[in-house]
């Protein structure tokens, strides 16, 4: 049996290890089709029982999202500190990274009422985890996560970009049979041999199907519902920051997020991107095409 799980997500590989049988931990089935056999660039080794004697100082807390998870930053360290309320908001995982969130140890404790019953142990990078060091690897000049629907239309990348509400899922559902849908709602964008580049993650939507694919970025759409099909060109600063509104941002990182606004920018220029209003029928497929 393998010591470690490998799994590669918009180009990045991630290795994970636990102190216990790898084969009693729930890893997501959203994951399965993302298994890679190389090395890994970032290192993640799963801890259970107990948390680790970290102190936490309130100066060194970087990040609040109120409740749900917090981040510290220290000169040795990067910490997360995960709360919930079947914890009585009491912290129920601390993951400590170094080397810029390359290695990492993912301490978790065990779900309320223990494993009399058999249960597997939790996902170490289940939400909010892997998407907030996600964003983290890709503010280190990677790249960019944002809430879109990703598709594959025959070989070409469309990018549909909303906020909740906005019909990310709604998009991925009418265009099942018709193309690949990378992701309802987490795609990364990158830069790649001269372009831009969309890739599927496995934090998906209300659309469960995922794809690890990656493609050359053809067109971004921004979503909105209107009563019948629209399209608007949009450039420059006002799809730049269209983008900018409907990304994951390292609003903890003053440089990341100097790369994240650089980086819309560059999207903005080199990739053709237009406002659709859309009636949620396959009628919109031909309208898009």
């Amino acid at each position: 049996m393998s010591d470690q799980i490998v799994t590669r997500i918009a180009g990045i590989t991630f290795g994970i290890s636990a102190d216990r049988p790898l084969s009693q931990i729930q890893f997501d089935e959203s994951y399965r089709d993302f298994g890679w056999d190389g090395e890994p660039e970032v290192t993640i080794q799963a801890r259970y029982g107990a948390l680790p004697p970290v102190a936490l100082r309130e100066e060194e807390r970087v990040f609040d999202s109120e409740k749900v998870w917090s981040l510290y930053h220290s000169d040795e360290a990067d910490i997360f500190v995960l709360r919930s309320p079947a914890f009585g908001f009491q912290p129920y995982r601390v993951a400590v990274f170094r080397d810029h969130f390359r290695h990492g140890e993912v301490y978790n404790l065990p779900r309320p009422g223990g494993q009399s019953d058999g249960a597997l142990l939790s996902n170490p990078l289940e939400f909010p985890l892997a998407e907030v060091l996600m964003v983290c690897l890709m503010a280190r000049g990677r790249g960019l996560m944002v809430h879109a629907c990703g598709l594959d239309d025959g070989g070409r990348g469309y990018l549909f970009a909303g906020n909740s509400t906005h019909g990310k899922s709604t998009m991925a559902g009418i265009w099942r049979d018709e193309a690949t849908v990378l992701n309802d709602d987490r795609i990364v964008l990158r830069w790649r041999e001269g372009r831009f580049w969309m890739y599927g993650t496995p934090w998906h939507g209300d659309y469960t199907g995922v794809s690890p694919m990656g493609l050359p970025l053809e067109k971004i759409f921004f979503l909105r519902h209107a009563a019948d099909n629209q399209l608007r060109q949009v450039d420059g600063t006002a799809a730049a920051s269209m983008l900018l509104a409907r990304s994951f941002l390292p609003l903890w990182d003053a440089g990341g997020m100097a790369f994240s606004l650089d980086f819309c920018a560059r999207v903005a220029q080199a990739v053709p991107c237009y406002e659709l209003g859309f009636v949620p029928d396959h009628d919109v497929i031909d309208f898009v095409r």
